[in-house]
């Protein structure tokens, strides 16, 4: 879709995972992925157009306290400043996914016309009305186009009256599932539609196109895409298993036998160390989905499938890699598919389209040669999959049991396993805790029961319940009898040695957020002295000029695509970028390729030692392009231990013209550059302004060049 059908991705989002942490589709940090618009909504506002109302809920976070709040915005909010922020113009700049519907649409076409007949194209989620304008183009007598979003309706409307089409495409503000032929006056002979997302039907593709038919639709109708097919490839990854499994080596883990979240985890399986996967087989298909035939839609099916282990030796099926593929127009000479660049080296880049992890409720040991069945599974939105043993086992999605992974993000999951397993961290909890009394203050951390181990008591702040519980769990399943756990630190009152923290927290999105225990440390040394370790002792905020080889595409003008002017979209998200605060947006950078550009600068320094200042903290810097090409900048958060850093960026020395590491475990803030600073020869740097207000305990950026 060039905008977005919102008939279920709303709802969805409401109804099926109610508490709104939408990380991985459950915890809180995975924000990007929902659909192209609404990942970034997701993280702090969400549209909701339940009983046809529309209603925007817009999220505020205070970082003092890490509470959440939502309130209903004003009617006159500016819902343009959503599309400028949200990364939809990466789809626009898919050129493969444009050109693959381009050509669709005139072989379609054609044919109705041979047939003898005018072609009546019904475009649901036009957008900026780019598929529309290639079916009048394409030569359609009539095409219908249809957009739920009104300031991507009013956009549209815009750029057809500028094109030649104009009395030829006729757009309609609503909602596809809540019109008739009555409403179009006459039904479609070929319906267009971009209603997917990296699940292929997470934004409600099926009940969209099986219910075109039923409403829209003549009996003979074409539809483009024709069909689908869903791929999966079963893999070990001890990397991608740190994503899923509870931290077991401290301490071992109660949790073994939970199957985990159903969610999908998204990601940019291109950018996996393709040592850090192991293929088990060739890969296989799951699904088949013919869209040109509504009666065989279905929103609940299961399929068995048999592949034959192609590995060597004794292996272990850790997850399934899912992809997919389009048939364009039913001919098989037009193929959009979205399988990662190791699979296929011709793959376009993209990130409203991802690949797909998911993960067995159980580990599966495998050998050579032996026949393996899975039962691949969907419902209406979602993908499931399972090894069954029997026929009466469940078939149904996994669901979570310990809550942790319903807490957490993949990414806090990662988190937890990495410093479960990290020696140097280890050795510095031995060396400050050792024979002492800790506090330890957290929101979904392990790092008081690691400190356990060598402390001699240790109380743990844990204000999340389901968290506070699955700790609770841990305790009484490894026999810790020095660990004390409570809801706040009001509830505490020994002696204590120190104060620790990762920081982290799960409110966080930015790895600034954190800079919440500041807050809690000052409070605490009001009542313990002055003098009392407080750990980390000061946060670091640093930044970095980088040239990203395809990220940049998120936020870009797209300008023509396709040979059409989309210039009313730009101007839209133009001139509500230049009207909001800079905008420094959380990234897993991890997933994304790119080029130091310029030396690492420290911006800021925090003393979490000293108390939180009355004023606001000004700091300014000038960040210097030292290598052509910049067009973004990366932010983050060094934490530093006494004599340990906890980094949420580059994890080793980058030097320019080298592609930086960045941890795994967070996410990191990215400013992308103006467009015509990022094209333009003589930008040689930008000056950045940090200001932290201690009132509200946020960080806001600004830049001028």
């Amino acid at each position: 879709m060039d905008g977005f059908d919102t008939n279920y991705t709303t709802t969805r989002l409401f109804a099926r995972y109610p508490s709104l942490r939408i990380s991985d589709l459950y915890g809180w940090m995975g924000l990007t992925r929902i659909t192209p618009l609404l990942g970034y909504l997701a993280k702090r506002r969400v549209v909701c157009d339940r009983f046809m109302t529309m209603a925007m809920f817009i999220e505020d976070i205070d970082h003092v306290t890490g509470e959440r709040r939502w309130r209903v915005a004003d009617d006159d909010y500016d819902l343009a400043q959503e599309i400028a922020r949200s990364g939809f113009a990466d789809m626009l700049h898919d050129t493969q996914r444009n050109r693959m519907f381009d050509q669709a649409l005139r072989t379609v076409i054609n044919e109705v016309h041979r047939r003898g007949e005018r072609a009546h194209v019904v475009d649901i989620g036009t957008g900026t009305g780019l598929l529309s304008l290639m079916a009048a183009r394409a030569g359609a007598e009539r095409v219908t186009a249809i957009e739920v979003f009104k300031p991507m309706a009013d956009c549209a409307k815009k750029i057809i009256s500028a094109s030649n089409y104009s009395s030829t495409i006729e757009l309609i503000t609503s909602r596809s599932t809540d019109l008739s032929f009555q409403d179009m006056n006459a039904k479609g002979n070929i319906i267009v539609a971009e209603v997917f997302d990296t699940e292929l039907i997470g934004e409600g593709a099926l009940r969209t196109f099986k219910e075109a038919h039923q409403r829209l639709a003549m009996n003979s109708c074409r539809v483009i895409p024709s069909s689908a097919r869903v791929w999966i490839l079963p893999v070990q990854s001890d990397f991608l298993t740190q994503f899923h499994r509870t931290p077991s080596q401290n301490l071992r883990t109660p949790f073994a036998d939970c199957p985990g979240a159903a969610a999908v985890f998204d990601v940019q399986l291109s950018q996996l160390p393709r040592e850090s996967i192991k293929m088990l087989s060739e890969p296989f298909i799951a699904f088949r989905l013919n869209f040109e035939d509504g009666d065989s839609i279905k929103y609940d099916e299961s399929f068995d499938h048999e592949f034959i282990v192609s590995s060597q030796g004794i292996s272990h099926i850790d997850a399934l890699l899912m992809w997919w593929e389009l048939d364009m127009d039913g001919t098989g000479e037009h193929i959009l598919n979205t399988a990662p660049s190791w699979w296929d080296p011709n793959a376009q880049w993209r990130d409203h389209w991802m690949q797909g992890v998911y993960y067995l409720p159980r580990t599966i040991y495998v050998s050579n040669g032996q026949h393996i069945s899975v039962r691949c599974s969907h419902d209406e939105f979602s993908m499931w999959f399972d090894v069954e043993k029997s026929e009466s086992e469940r078939i149904g999605p996994p669901v979570c049991s310990c809550r942790l992974h319903v807490t957490c993000s993949r990414n806090a999951i990662y988190r937890m396993n990495e410093l479960d397993v990290h020696s140097d961290f280890r050795e510095f909890l031995k060396k400050e805790c050792d024979n002492k009394s800790v506090l330890c203050v957290n929101e979904g951390s392990f790092v008081g029961l690691i400190a356990s181990k060598f402390a001699k008591k240790v109380a743990v702040v844990e204000p999340n319940a389901h968290f506070r519980s699955a700790l609770h769990a841990y305790r009484g399943h490894n026999t810790v009898e020095n660990v004390q756990l409570l809801a706040n630190e009001e509830e505490f009152f020994g002696e204590v040695d120190v104060i620790l923290s990762e920081p982290f927290f799960l409110s966080s999105i930015l790895p600034w957020d954190n800079l919440r225990f500041w807050y809690v440390a000052d409070k605490l040394r009001t009542r313990y002295g002055p003098h009392i370790k407080i750990l980390p002792q000061e946060g670091i905020l640093y930044a970095m000029p980088v040239k990203f080889d395809h990220l940049w595409k998120i936020s870009a003008p797209v300008g023509s695509v396709e040979g059409f002017d989309l210039y009313e979209f730009d101007s839209v998200c133009q001139r509500a970028r230049s009207a909001a605060d800079a905008v420094v947006e959380p990234q897993p950078l991890w997933e994304y390729s790119s080029i130091s550009t310029g030396n690492a600068l420290a911006l800021a320094t925090f003393r979490i030692d000293q108390p939180v200042p009355d004023g606001h903290l000004c700091f300014a810097a000038h960040i210097p392009f030292l290598k052509k090409g910049t067009n973004a900048v990366v932010f983050w958060m060094d934490w530093k231990l006494s004599d340990f850093c906890m980094t949420s960026g580059l994890v080793e020395k980058c030097h320019i013209g080298e592609r930086p590491k960045w941890s795994v475990a967070h996410r990191q803030g990215v400013f992308f550059l103006p467009h015509e600073k990022a094209i333009g020869e003589n930008c040689e740097g930008v000056h950045c302004k940090v200001v932290f207000s201690p009132i509200s305990g946020d960080i806001r950026f600004s830049f001028w060049f």
